[in-house]
C-alpha cells in the first residue's frame, strides 16, 4: 500500500499574532521541517497545503522537492486544504495532521495507515468521544467526494465531514499509548505560551 501524508500548513496563526505556525522554529528546525523528517520515515510522499501564493512563496525554501499545493477554495478552512492534497495524493491512504504538532511520533502514524486498510479512515478516540481527525489516515477515494459536497452546500465542519465516512476505524487512544507513552502526539501550539513551554519540553528531539 502506497502511503501518502498532508501538512496543513494554511492556517492563519490568529493567536499567534499571525505568525505563520508552520514556521515557528523549535531547537532549530521549522515546525513544518520537523514534520516533514518525520514523515518522511513512514510514508512515500509528503505533502504540504497551504492557502495562496504568498504563503506558497514563504514556505518553498524548506519544502524542496516535495509538492505545495494552493488551496482553490478560500476561507474554507482545513477542508480546503485536505481537498487538494487528496486530490494530489499518489496513495490512495493519506495520512492528514495539523502543521502545529511538534511531537510526531512514527510508530503512531504506522499504526493509524494499518487500522485505516481496507476501511474509510483511522481516528484517534480519546475516552470522552473527542476526535482527533487532523491527525488521522484516509482513503482519499471515499473523502474526496464528502468534502466537495461540504464546500458546495458551505459547510466546512471537519468533523461534519468525518461523520459521513461509511466505514471509519476509531482508534483508542489508550492503544496509542502504549507506543506513545505521554501522548506527546497530541500536543499542539495555539497560543505564544504554548511554543514557551514546547520549546523548554526535551521531548522534542527527533535529530
Amino acid at each position: 500500500m502506497q502511503r501518502s501524508a498532508l501538512i496543513l500548513a494554511g492556517g492563519k496563526g490568529t493567536r499567534l499574532r499571525e505568525q505563520e505556525k508552520a514556521l515557528l522554529v523549535c531547537k532549530d528546525k521549522t515546525l513544518l521541517e520537523n514534520a516533514i523528517y518525520v514523515l518522511d520515515q513512514v510514508v512515500d510522499e509528503v505533502i504540504v497545503s497551504v492557502r495562496d501564493h504568498k504563503q506558497q512563496e514563504a514556505f518553498s525554501e524548506f519544502v524542496q522537492g516535495i509538492k505545495l499545493l494552493c488551496d482553490q477554495y478560500q476561507s474554507k478552512g482545513p477542508l480546503a486544504g485536505m481537498l487538494e492534497g487528496m486530490r494530489a495524493a499518489a496513495g490512495n491512504y493519506v495520512f492528514v495532521v495539523a502543521c502545529d504538532m511538534p511531537f510526531l511520533q512514527p510508530d503512531v502514524i504506522d499504526l493509524l495507515f494499518k487500522e485505516a486498510a481496507g476501511h474509510d479512515a483511522a481516528i484517534p478516540l480519546w475516552k470522552d468521544g473527542r476526535k482527533e481527525p487532523l491527525h488521522a489516515v484516509y482513503n482519499r477515494e471515499q473523502l474526496i467526494p464528502i468534502i466537495e459536497r461540504s464546500i458546495l452546500k458551505d459547510d466546512h465542519r471537519v468533523m461534519n465531514v468525518v461523520s459521513q465516512l461509511y466505514d471509519a476505524r476509531f482508534t483508542s487512544v489508550d492503544r496509542i499509548q502504549l507506543i506513545d507513552r505521554e501522548l506527546v502526539s497530541f500536543v499542539n501550539i495555539n497560543t505564544p505560551a504554548d511554543l514557551v513551554q514546547i520549546t523548554k519540553k526535551g521531548v522534542y528531539d527527533h535529530g
